[in-house]
C-alpha cells in the first residue's frame, strides 16, 4: 500500500469514527410539540423553585403537626435503681435494707391559651406558603408566555425573509441574464446581489437569536436541555386574540395574589398579637404519676400520684410587654403596606391599560403600514421586471418592506407582553 492510499485510508477511518460518534447524539435529540399551553404546564411540573416551594409546604404541614402535639399529653417513663453497697436503714433496734429498683410513669397535660393561638398562627403560616407557591406559578406562567411569543416573532421574521431572499435571488437571476443581453448594467446585478447578502446575514442573525430564545424556552420548561422545540401556533393567531384592548375588564384587588399575600401577613400579625397577649393567661397544668417499686424501696412510697398547676406569670422584667408592643406595631405597619399597595395596583391597572391600548394603536399602525410596503414592493418588482425601474429604486422598495415587517413584528410582541403583564395583574391567565 503506498502513502497516498494510508493517507486515504486513515480519513476514511476518522470520517467513520466521527459519523457513529454523531449517529448517538442525533438518536438522544428528541423533537418536542408544544403550543403555549403544553409549554406553561410543562414548566410548572418541572420548575424547581416550585418543587422547593412543595418542600416547603409540606415543611410548614409538619410545623402545624408540631404546634398542635404541644397540647396533647406528654407521657414519659423511667426505670432507677439505686444502691447503697451494703448500707442498711437503722431504726428501733432493727435494720432496712434500701437497694431498690424503681419503675416510674409520668403524664403531664398543660392547657394554655397561648398554645391553642399558636397552633392556629401555624395554619396561617401554611396558607401564606400556599400563596408564595401561587406566586410562583403566577410567575412562571408570565415568563413562558412571553418566552414562547418571542419564538413565535423570530419564527415569523425568518419565514418572512426566507420567502423575500427567495424572490431576491430570481430578481438576480434575471437581472444577470438582461446583463448578459446588455439589457441591465453591472452595477444592476451587484446592488441587488448586495441585498441578497444582507438577507443572508440577516437570516443567520435571526436563527441565532431563535436557538437562543428556543433555548430558554427549553431551560424553563424542565425538558433535556437537547429537546429541539418546535411551536405548533402561529403569531398571527394570537394576535387575533390580542387585538381586545381588555378596557372591559376590572381588578378585583382581592383576586391579586401580592395582596392576598399582604393580607395574609396581617393575618399572621393578628394573630402574633394574641399569643402575645395570652402570655399574661396563666397556665393549668394536670400531671399524673405511677410508681413501682419493682425491688425493695421506700414504705413511704405511692403507687399513684396526682397535681394540678395553676401557673400565674407576674412579672418578666417587661419582656411580654415589650414583645406585644411589636407585634402590635408590625400590625400597623402591616396596614399602612396594605393602603399603599392598594394605590400601586390601582395605579398599575391605569398605567397597564394605557399601555395596552398604545401598543394596540401602534400593532394597528404598523399593520396598515406593512400593507402599503408590501403592496408597493409588489408593484415594483413588476416595473422592474418590464424594465421600467432601476434596481436601485426596488433595493430601496425591499428595504422599506422589510423595516415595515421588522416594525410589524415589534409592535406584534409589545402587544402580547403588554396583554400579559395585564393578565398576571388580574391573575387572569387561562390556563
Amino acid at each position: 500500500m503506498n502513502k497516498m492510499s494510508k493517507t486515504m485510508s486513515c480519513r476514511t477511518f476518522l470520517s467513520a469514527l466521527m459519523t457513529l460518534a454523531l449517529v448517538p447524539t442525533a438518536w438522544a435529540q428528541e423533537t418536542l410539540n408544544v403550543d403555549l399551553q403544553s409549554a406553561i404546564s410543562s414548566a410548572l411540573q418541572h420548575n424547581k423553585q416550585l418543587q422547593a416551594s412543595a418542600v416547603d409546604r409540606e415543611v410548614y404541614y409538619q410545623k402545624v403537626r408540631e404546634a398542635r402535639s404541644g397540647g396533647l399529653p406528654q407521657v414519659s417513663a423511667s426505670l432507677s435503681t439505686n444502691t447503697y453497697f451494703g448500707d442498711k436503714l437503722e431504726f428501733g433496734g432493727g435494720s432496712m435494707d434500701i437497694t431498690a429498683t424503681t419503675l416510674q410513669a409520668t403524664a403531664n397535660w398543660t392547657f394554655s391559651m397561648q398554645q391553642i393561638a399558636g397552633v392556629k398562627l401555624a395554619k396561617i403560616a401554611q396558607r401564606l406558603t400556599d400563596q408564595t407557591i401561587a406566586q410562583t406559578e403566577l410567575d412562571v406562567k408570565a415568563n413562558v408566555t412571553d418566552t414562547y411569543y418571542a419564538v413565535l416573532v423570530y419564527e415569523r421574521n425568518i419565514e418572512i425573509l426566507n420567502s423575500n431572499m427567495s424572490d431576491m435571488e430570481e430578481i438576480a437571476r434575471h437581472t444577470e441574464n438582461m446583463y448578459k443581453y446588455g439589457a441591465a448594467e453591472r452595477t444592476d446585478v451587484d446592488q441587488i446581489m448586495v441585498n441578497v447578502s444582507t438577507l443572508k446575514n440577516s437570516i443567520l442573525s435571526l436563527q441565532r437569536s431563535l436557538e437562543s430564545t428556543k433555548r430558554l424556552l427549553v431551560l424553563q420548561m424542565g425538558v433535556p436541555i437537547t429537546t429541539n422545540i418546535v411551536t405548533t401556533q402561529k403569531i398571527d393567531d394570537l394576535m387575533m386574540a390580542a387585538s381586545d384592548t381588555a378596557s372591559d375588564k376590572s381588578l378585583d384587588i382581592e383576586n391579586n395574589l401580592s395582596y392576598q399575600q399582604l393580607k395574609l401577613s396581617r393575618e399572621i400579625g393578628e394573630q402574633t398579637v394574641k399569643v402575645r397577649k395570652f402570655a399574661y393567661i396563666p397556665t393549668l397544668t394536670a400531671t399524673y404519676q405511677y410508681t413501682n417499686n419493682l425491688r425493695g424501696g421506700s414504705f413511704m412510697s405511692f403507687k399513684n400520684m396526682g397535681m394540678l398547676t395553676l401557673s400565674i406569670p407576674i412579672f418578666s422584667g417587661f419582656q411580654r410587654h415589650s414583645q406585644l408592643k411589636q407585634a402590635q406595631l408590625d400590625v400597623s405597619k402591616t396596614d399602612i403596606n396594605l393602603a399603599l399597595l392598594e394605590d400601586n395596583l390601582q395605579q398599575n391597572i391605569e398605567q397597564y391599560t394605557f399601555e395596552l391600548q398604545t401598543a394596540l394603536d401602534a400593532y394597528n399602525l404598523q399593520k396598515e403600514n406593512l400593507d402599503v410596503a408590501k403592496r408597493v414592493l409588489d408593484n415594483y418588482k413588476n416595473k422592474y421586471n418590464q424594465g421600467a425601474l432601476s434596481s436601485l429604486a426596488l433595493t430601496q422598495a425591499n428595504t422599506n418592506y422589510l423595516q415595515a415587517e421588522t416594525s410589524y413584528a415589534s409592535a406584534s410582541l409589545d402587544l402580547l407582553m403588554a396583554h400579559t403583564k395585564l393578565d398576571k395583574l388580574y391573575n387572569s391567565f387561562g390556563y
